[in-house]
């Protein structure tokens, strides 16, 4: 503001020393049409630093969303890679249940074979192994059943983590141009700001 002050004084006076050898009415009429002038442009300067504060709040705000906005994506990256943990987890102990009960058709097999040569007062005793390997088969899919649906969740769960690191992520890249966009603003501002500064000094 003492700037501007500065730059009105010294562009009254030119303005009175240019105009000193005129008629006292002449004088007086350019007098105030060059102070009308002086007004507007100290209003015009005034609102452009104004504008520039405000321009300058609103990049410092975008900045901390921007990182409330990357804390979430990191906070959402590591949720992920538990989930992830957790699901090869559970896709290691469903291969170990489908490995036993694969030993356990085999045994099944060979088990049937044997007993086919068996005599046939043996039979009740194969029918009996036989019952006991079909309730073994008969656990173990369910055992499959219950991994699988485990497997399921888990692959839900890292779906809806990855929906939402996709949302943080296209937030993430609005804060970005919303920044990119006020420091636009603010170096046009001050671009302009420094414009007028030349323009009064070399008025001098």
């Amino acid at each position: 503001m003492k700037k501007l002050t500065k730059t009105a004084i010294a562009l009254f006076g030119a303005t009175t020393l240019g105009f000193a050898g005129f008629g006292a009415y002449a004088f007086a009429d350019n007098f105030w049409q060059g102070h009308n002038n002086m007004v507007q442009i100290n209003n015009d300067l005034d609102q452009l630093s104004q504008t520039i504060k405000n321009k300058n709040d609103q990049l410092t705000k975008a900045k901390s969303d921007l990182a409330d906005a990357q804390n979430q994506l990191k906070a959402a990256q590591s949720s992920q890679s538990d989930l992830q943990s957790k699901l090869t987890n559970a896709q290691n102990q469903l291969k170990s249940v489908q490995e036993q009960l694969k030993q356990e058709q085999d045994q099944q097999k060979s088990s049937q074979d044997s007993f086919n040569q068996q005599l046939q007062a043996k039979e009740q005793e194969i029918q009996e192994k036989i019952r006991e390997t079909q309730q073994a088969i008969t656990d173990g899919n369910a055992k499959v059943q219950a991994k699988q649906q485990e497997v399921y969740k888990a692959n839900q769960q890292v779906s809806d983590l990855n929906n939402k690191i996709n949302d943080l992520t296209n937030q993430l890249n609005q804060k970005n141009q919303n920044s990119q966009d006020l420091s636009q603003a603010v170096k046009e501002a001050q671009d302009t700001r420094d414009h007028a500064d030349t323009v009064v000094n070399n008025s001098k």
